[in-house]
């Protein structure tokens, strides 16, 4: 079974921490604080049928019950213009090809928020690459783009930062691939002499060691791109490896990688990259094509996939393809509703499936580790391995200030198996600005602090804050998110919940109940029903 949270970027073999967690209030089996919070009569009775609703094609529940189909996207736009471009015997950019238009491709840059700044202007510079087969060059079109967008400077900036100083979350391989593509982010945007000798030098010594054709590629591609020459790599020692006619054996986006860096294609992995060539992830196609072709420029190859649209945007797959994030937050939906022994067949099989397939990117590896321990599954060797990491991590007691959100994360994992309050953490929780104590960002941060057991920590972080009030305030504005969490904050800062709220909260989540689905919630009244809004919902109404 594909990988499905690393097939967005195949190339970073794993994400950056864990890149869709998001931040998860407290539970109802977890401690906060001295006891566990458990309420009688919570409703859900109905939750475990229409959890269908979210079921997605791999068997893992969908983050929202609307269907993705036309929905233009920056990474799908960028690598199906990608694989478009990508023709047998040197021939121009073929016509299929539409120009990108400016406006829109800037509006998608500044709305397309699943991506950090950073990463949105790298997506926009190959989206407007000349060269399909090369790095992205300076760009006076991107620049405009981005500009338009508002997202260059915090772009620059944080690609800067991350060069500088690489997350301490993230493992080598993924740092490998997340600087060679920074490095070719600032290149684009007319940067690059910004860019410190020591960080080529680290970049250039790291490819040299990594095993992972993939990033190895990436990061070699950034090198000669800036004039400096590739060291001798460590991952062609594994070239024996295209020879194995197993296609399963060797992920395709390894297999095209170390092809490229070899400058060697058997016959064996000929056949394989060609099946990757109606692979659902455009970036897999397209390393493919690339493969394909540097091997043979004259290969009679299946037309391209990329279905991009008159104004040279890219949709995402239409196939409705689940989440292991989004599944995070059903397991907890599931145990809030005190439903989680009625965990629907379809799901527990899908969890079953991710923990004993192929090998998952560590952060999915986590993710699945959360989802089984939630609903107490046995779910196979990669929950296992998730579950050992979970032990492993280290949680700084300051984290950088573009480190919050994986902070959170790291804090969830921990609350999930009652490792308690990291070392420190009620003493210090932020570093630079103050955020202001009713902001959804600090009411996210205290729940999850409350929920780790840094009940301290999360008290100084919402100050003069009536978090109860908050809660109706915020379900009356439409954020029923922010208002699950604020409601999980006061539990955890032992502020004392009046009954005369608990009678109120099903009236005030009526309006967020979706229509067709009513056991379903919706993050904003009248939208389609999401993962996160249910599982906010029930820890509303637990």
């Amino acid at each position: 079974m594909k990988n499905p949270e690393g097939a967005r970027r195949r190339l970073l073999l794993s994400s950056c921490g864990l890149l869709a967690a998001g931040v998860i209030s407290a539970g109802a089996f977890l401690e906060l604080g001295k006891g566990p919070v458990e309420r009688p009569g919570r409703p859900g009775s109905d939750l475990t049928g229409q959890l269908a609703a979210l079921r997605g094609a791999n068997g893992l529940a969908r983050s929202t019950t609307r269907v993705v189909g036309d929905d233009p996207a920056l990474y799908p736009t960028a690598y199906q213009r990608l694989e478009a471009g990508l023709v047998a015997g040197g021939d121009d950019r073929p016509e299929r090809v539409p120009p990108a238009a400016p406006k829109e491709l800037a509006s998608l840059a500044k709305h397309d928020v699943l991506d950090t700044p950073a990463w949105r202007a790298y997506y926009v510079c190959l989206a407007l690459s000349e060269d399909p087969t090369a790095v992205p060059g300076p760009s006076r079109r991107a620049v405009g783009v981005l500009t338009r967008a508002g997202v260059k400077g915090p772009a620059e900036k944080e690609a800067s930062a991350y060069l500088r100083g690489p997350s301490a979350q993230d493992d080598d391989l993924t740092s490998l691939a997340t600087r060679a593509a920074f490095v070719q982010t600032l290149t684009c945007l007319g940067r690059q002499d910004t860019i410190p000798a020591a960080v080529w030098d680290r970049l250039s010594a790291d490819a040299a060691k990594a095993r992972e054709p993939a990033p190895v590629l990436q990061a070699r591609d950034a090198l000669t791109a800036a004039g400096r020459s590739s060291p001798p790599l460590r991952a062609l020692n594994r070239a024996d490896e295209l020879k194995d006619e197993d296609c399963a054996r060797l992920e395709p986006v390894a297999r095209a990688a170390l092809s490229v860096l070899s400058a060697h294609m058997p016959a064996e992995s000929r056949a394989c990259l060609r099946r990757a060539l109606r692979d659902e992830d455009p970036q897999t196609r397209w390393l493919s094509r690339r493969a394909l072709l540097e091997a043979n420029p004259d290969a009679v190859l299946p037309s391209p996939m990329a279905a991009l649209r008159p104004d040279g945007l890219g949709a995402k797959a239409p196939r409705q393809l689940g989440t292991l994030t989004a599944t995070y937050d059903i397991a907890r939906a599931l145990t809030a509703s005190g439903q989680w022994r009625a965990t629907p067949e379809w799901l527990k099989n899908g969890l079953r499936a991710q923990g004993s397939g192929e090998e998952l990117d560590k952060a999915d590896q986590v993710l699945l580790a959360l989802s089984c321990h939630r609903l107490q599954l046995d779910c196979g060797p990669q929950a296992d391995k998730g579950a050992e990491q979970v032990s492993r991590m280290s949680v700084p007691a300051r984290p950088a200030p573009a480190a919050h959100r994986a902070w959170h994360r790291l804090l969830t994992a921990r609350a999930e198996f009652e490792l308690g309050c990291p070392d420190h953490a009620d003493e210090t929780t932020t570093s630079g600005p103050e955020p202001t104590a009713a902001m959804p960002e600090s009411i996210q941060l205290a729940a999850v602090l409350g929920e780790a057991g840094c009940r301290q920590a999360a008290t100084q972080l919402v100050p003069g804050v009536n978090l109860v009030e908050l809660v109706r305030a915020k379900l009356e504005e439409g954020d029923l998110l922010t208002a699950a969490d604020a409601l999980q904050t006061a539990l955890a800062t032992n502020k004392p919940i009046p009954q005369a709220l608990h009678h109120e909260l099903p009236s005030l989540l009526a309006r967020y109940r979706s229509e067709a689905h009513p056991a379903l919630f919706s993050e904003q009244p009248g939208g389609p029903a999401s993962a996160r809004a249910t599982r906010a919902a029930y820890y509303l109404l637990a």
